[in-house]
């Protein structure tokens, strides 16, 4: 199914060509199980090693949590100057190294409950390498579904809350699919486009008007991606949207539909 190429050379060309580098602190290993006609959809994800220190690098569930605690949600989920200003000042009130950046101490100091590595969450897959196609997608569906209703967050990928393509990602993975150029870490800096990576990861493309139940459609002005979905079948997707993750209509968005839809589970 996949023309996806060797896990390590894409790993590394993929991440280059986009402009990220990996720090030494987090490694990526190959998928554990993996099928044998299909050596990306395995028993196992990968899970990065190592937990972020949030600066302005950074958007998602952690960078929301740090917002809502210190008043500067007006930056939509994205470490901006306010939250900086805002952390340096938090850390000089609990005589803190006031670097602006929220590290473990700092995250203990400002109270929360989830621990600092919860940007680690990856899901699992719940189906077996080996199972047929639609066991698949059925799963993938089946996850991202159980998701409706948790709040959008920009650069989100779980477990409080979701941007569209940290949703998707998560909902591949617990379909079994793998895919090396993209993980939920990349997903969380704000120079990543996922939704854009996973278009473009090799997995097979069809015609929208081919569209089946589990493919991704993707939205956006030409040259640009600003949205993603999966596909449900009837002219239904299930996505992530502000305020919440939803099921709703393939056509009712405001943007054009691609041309073109990915296949992540069979031919």
């Amino acid at each position: 199914m996949s023309r996806l190429t060797p896990w390590p050379l894409r790993l590394l060309t993929g991440i280059v060509g986009m402009g990220v580098v990996l720090p030494l602190a987090v490694s990526v290993s190959p998928p554990v199980g993996a099928a044998d006609n299909d050596p990306y959809v395995a028993n196992e994800i990968p899970v990065a090693n190592g937990c972020i220190v949030l600066g302005r690098a950074w958007a998602g569930v952690k960078v929301s949590m740090v917002q809502r605690r210190l008043g500067t949600t007006d930056e939509l989920d994205r470490y901006g100057t306010r939250t900086l200003k805002a952390v340096a000042a938090f850390q000089e009130r609990r005589e803190l190294r006031s670097t602006g950046k929220v590290n473990r101490r700092t995250w203990n100091a400002l109270g929360f409950e989830r621990p600092f590595c919860m940007d680690r969450f990856t899901v699992q897959p719940t189906v077996r390498a080996r199972a047929g196609t639609q066991k698949h997608v059925e799963a993938m569906i089946a996850w991202a579904s159980q998701q409706v209703g948790r709040p959008y967050i920009w650069g989100g990928a779980g477990p409080v809350g979701y941007d569209c393509s940290g949703l998707v990602l998560q909902a591949m993975y617990a379909g079994g699919r793998v895919l090396p150029t993209v993980t939920t870490y990349l997903h969380q800096r704000r120079d990543f486009g996922t939704a854009s990576a996973i278009f473009d990861s090799g997995l097979r493309r069809v015609p929208l008007a081919d569209r089946k139940r589990g493919d991704f459609v993707f939205y956006g002005p030409e040259g640009s991606t600003s949205h993603m979905a999966i596909y449900l079948g009837d002219d239904r997707v299930l996505e992530a949207v502000r305020p919440k993750v939803r099921a709703y209509s393939l056509w009712d968005h405001g943007v054009p539909l691609k041309p073109r839809v990915v296949r992540p589970f069979g031919r």
